[in-house]
């Protein structure tokens, strides 16, 4: 029986794709191997903007992430390693505006500094400042600057959350 060249060819690519596909994983072998639980301690707020509600949401939205994934075992004290979080700066700015038209939008702007330590080994893995911004319009200003600081927070929890898994 004589097959095809193209056939061949063919089935011998779907085997190595098949035999590939599964050898790719985003976080596999990211996280050092000794690391099961983490501890994620409540977010501090140095950012001087006084409202203490966007820490509490940044630390419950940490958690429920790490929970969502299950990479680690979240535990309070003793854990392998320790993530701590602090929004440093909240700032609420003019968009753009050109000569002689009315501010429509704002631009705000979260920084936070964010340490991963290694219990088990005592070090600190990385210490990193992680900023996000959004922008609103003015119209309703305070329901939608609050929204654009809670998507903010959507988008910084995620970015910590793959800076730990990822080791970037």
């Amino acid at each position: 029986m004589v097959f095809d060249k193209k056939i061949v060819n063919c089935i011998f690519l779907l085997i190595i794709c098949c035999c590939l596909g599964g050898c790719y994983s985003f976080t596999g072998g990211s996280t050092p191997a000794h690391l099961k639980t983490i501890s994620i301690a409540t977010v501090t707020d140095r950012s001087g903007f006084g409202i203490a509600t966007y820490r509490e949401v940044l630390t419950q939205r940490i958690q429920q992430r790490f929970r969502n994934d299950n990479s680690f075992t979240i535990i309070d004290q003793k854990a392998d390693a320790e993530l701590s979080t602090a929004i440093v700066s909240i700032v609420d700015a003019t968009q753009a505006v050109q000569p002689g038209e009315l501010e429509k939008e704002r631009r705000i702007t979260i920084s936070t500094e964010v340490e991963y330590y290694d219990a088990v080994k005592k070090k600190l893995l990385w210490k990193k400042t992680i900023s996000n911004y959004d922008v609103y319009q003015i119209a309703n200003t305070q329901i939608a600057r609050n929204e654009a600081i809670l998507r903010c927070l959507d988008r910084i929890t995620d970015d910590i959350f793959l800076a730990v898994i990822s080791g970037w």
